[in-house]
C-alpha cells in the first residue's frame, strides 16, 4: 500500500504524534503488564523456568536493539526512512502478542518455553525499530524547533496519562469478564491481548497521514547512504562521552526497577490478597496521574532537564521508602506511594526522547559526525539491558524466596497468612521490592551528576548550529 502525501498542518502532525505512542502501547500491553503472571499463574512454570526463557528472549532482544539504528539508517528504502518499518512491524507485534498468550497449560515446556520465547522476540525486537522510527518522525515533524520538541513529548506524555486511565480500570475487569464467560480465566488474557494490537495497526495508519509528505522516499540519482555497521554504532556511542555516561546512568536507574517489576503485581495478587481491588486503586491512580500531566510539564520545563532528574529520584525513594514501611499494613499506603511515585516521573517524561536528542545533537557538533539517527536508537539500549539482567534476576530472586510454593499456596486456598513463616516472607518480598530500585537508582544519579554536562542552553545551541550546517550543505549541493 502506498505512503499518502498529503501535505498536513504542523497542529495536525502534533496531535496524531501525541497519540500515536500511546497506540503503539496498546499493541503489547496485556503481554508486558501481565505476560508473567499469566505463564507463572495458568500456564504451570515456575518463576526460575520464566526467567531462564525470558533471560534467552531477552538477550536476542538487546542485540538487536544495538543493530537496529544502524540498520535503518542504511536501509535506504524506497518508501522513505521510517514509515515503510513502522507500516510492517507493527503486524509482527500483533503476531508476538498472540504467540505469549496462548493458552496451554498441558503443553510440553519446550513448545511453552518456545512460543512464548519467539513471540517475546517478535513483539520486542520489532519495538525496537518502531521507537527509532517513532522519533526520527518526531524529528522530522518538529525540526531544531525545541519548543515544538517539547510539546510533542509533553502532550505525548499526557495523553498516555488519559489512556492508562481507561487500561487501568477497565484491563481487569475486561480480562475476569472474558475469562468468566468463557469458563476459564486464562481465556481472558488471550482475548484481550489479541483485541488491543487493532489499536496500534490503527495509530500506524494514522501517523502515515501526518507525516507521509515528510518521510520521503530517497532520491534515485543520490548516493546510498553509507551502510551502518556495529562498529558505527559502538562509535556512535563511545566517540560521545556524554552518551556514554547518561546511558550507564540510564542502565543502572532502569535496573533496579526491572528486578522488582515482576513482583509488582504479586504485591495485590499475593502479598496482601486484594486483586479485586487493584483495577480500582489503579484507576485512580492514573486519574491523578493525568491531573499530574496536565501541570507538572510545566514545572518540568522550570526545572529543566537536569533538575527533573533530581526530582523524579527524590520522589521515587521516598515513595520505596513509604512502601516498604506501610505497604503490608494498607493497600491505601502502596496507593500513595504509586502516586507520588508517577508525578516524579512526569517529570521526566515530560522531555522523554529529548535527552538523547540532545546528546545526538552534541556529538554531531563536536565530531562532525551526523549519528543523530543512531543516538535516537540508543533509547532502548538500556531499557534493554536493564531488562535481559533485571528480568533474570528477578525471576530467579523470586525463586530464592520460594516465592512458588506461597504463590502455590494461594492459588490452592491452602494459604495461612497468620502463620510466622508467612509474615517472613512477606517482609523479606517487600524489604527487596523497595530496597533493590532505591540503591540502584542512587548509584546513578551520583553517576549523572558527576559527568552529564550539557545544559539546556548549550542542547539549543548544538541544534540550531547544526541545523545551519545541514542547509548550508544542501545548498551547496543544489548548485
Amino acid at each position: 500500500m502506498a505512503i499518502k502525501r498529503t501535505p498536513r498542518s504542523d497542529k495536525f502532525r502534533i496531535t496524531v504524534y501525541s497519540f500515536y505512542g500511546t497506540m503503539q502501547s496498546w499493541g503489547f500491553w496485556v503481554p508486558y503488564m501481565y505476560g508473567q503472571m499469566f505463564l507463572m499463574d495458568y500456564m504451570g512454570l515456575k518463576a526460575a523456568q520464566v526467567a531462564s526463557i525470558y533471560l534467552v528472549a531477552k538477550s536476542i532482544d538487546f542485540f538487536v536493539s544495538l543493530i537496529a539504528g544502524g540498520i535503518i539508517q542504511s536501509a535506504n528504502l524506497k518508501g522513505g526512512k521510517f514509515l515503510p518499518w513502522m507500516r510492517t512491524l507493527r503486524w509482527f507485534i500483533a503476531l508476538g502478542a498472540f504467540l505469549q498468550m496462548i493458552p496451554m497449560p498441558n503443553a510440553p515446556f519446550a513448545l511453552k518455553a518456545l512460543c512464548v520465547g519467539v513471540g517475546y522476540c517478535c513483539m520486542h525486537c520489532s519495538m525496537n525499530f518502531m521507537a527509532t522510527c517513532s522519533s526520527g518522525i518526531m524529528q522530522l515533524i518538529a525540526g531544531a524547533n525545541m519548543d515544538n520538541r517539547f510539546k510533542m513529548t509533553s502532550r505525548a506524555a499526557q495523553v498516555s496519562s488519559a489512556s492508562s486511565i481507561i487500561l487501568s480500570f477497565g484491563t481487569v475487569p475486561a480480562i475476569t469478564a472474558v475469562g468468566n464467560m468463557l469458563g476459564n480465566p486464562a481465556l481472558g488474557y488471550t482475548v484481550i491481548s489479541y483485541i488491543c494490537p487493532i489499536i496500534l495497526l490503527v495509530g500506524v495508519e494514522l501517523l502515515t497521514m501526518a507525516a507521509g509528505d515528510l518521510d520521503l522516499p530517497r532520491d534515485p540519482n543520490a548516493p546510498k547512504p553509507p551502510r551502518i555497521t556495529i562498529k558505527d554504532m559502538l562509535t556512535a556511542i563511545f566517540s560521545n562521552d556524554q552518551m556514554v555516561l547518561y546511558m550507564l546512568y540510564q542502565v543502572v536507574n532502569q535496573l533496579g526497577t526491572q528486578i522488582v517489576a515482576g513482583m509488582t503485581m504479586y504485591y495485590w495478587r499475593l502479598i496482601m490478597d486484594q486483586w479485586n481491588m487493584y483495577a480500582l486503586v489503579s484507576g485512580t491512580t492514573t486519574c491523578l496521574n493525568f491531573v499530574f500531566a496536565m501541570f507538572i510539564p510545566k514545572i518540568a520545563k522550570k526545572l529543566g532537564k537536569k533538575g527533573s532528574i533530581i526530582g523524579a529520584f527524590a520522589t521515587a525513594a521516598l515513595s520505596r521508602i513509604i512502601m516498604m514501611l506501610f505497604a503490608t499494613k494498607s493497600i491505601w499506603f502502596m496507593f500513595a506511594a504509586n502516586l507520588l511515585m508517577q508525578a516524579g516521573m512526569r517529570l521526566t517524561m515530560s522531555y522523554g526522547i529529548n535527552y538523547y536528542l540532545d546528546i545526538g545533537e552534541y556529538g554531531f557538533y563536536k565530531t562532525g559526525k551526523d549519528f543523530r539517527t543512531l543516538s535516537m536508537s540508543m533509547t532502548n539500549i538500556p531499557m534493554k539491558i536493564s531488562m535481559a539482567i533485571g528480568g533474570a534476576l528477578g525471576g530467579y530472586l523470586l525463586a530464592w524466596i520460594k516465592f512458588d510454593s506461597w504463590n502455590g499456596m494461594h492459588m490452592a486456598g491452602t494459604l495461612d497468612r497468620t502463620s510466622a513463616e508467612w509474615i517472613a516472607f512477606t517482609k523479606t518480598f517487600m524489604n527487596l521490592y523497595t530496597l533493590i530500585p532505591i540503591v540502584l537508582s542512587a548509584i546513578a544519579i551520583v553517576i549523572f551528576f558527576v559527568g552529564y554536562k550539557i545544559t539546556d542552553e548549550d542542547a539549543k545551541f548544538y541544534a540550531a548550529e547544526n541545523q545551519k550546517k545541514i542547509e548550508a550543505a544542501r545548498a551547496a549541493a543544489a548548485k
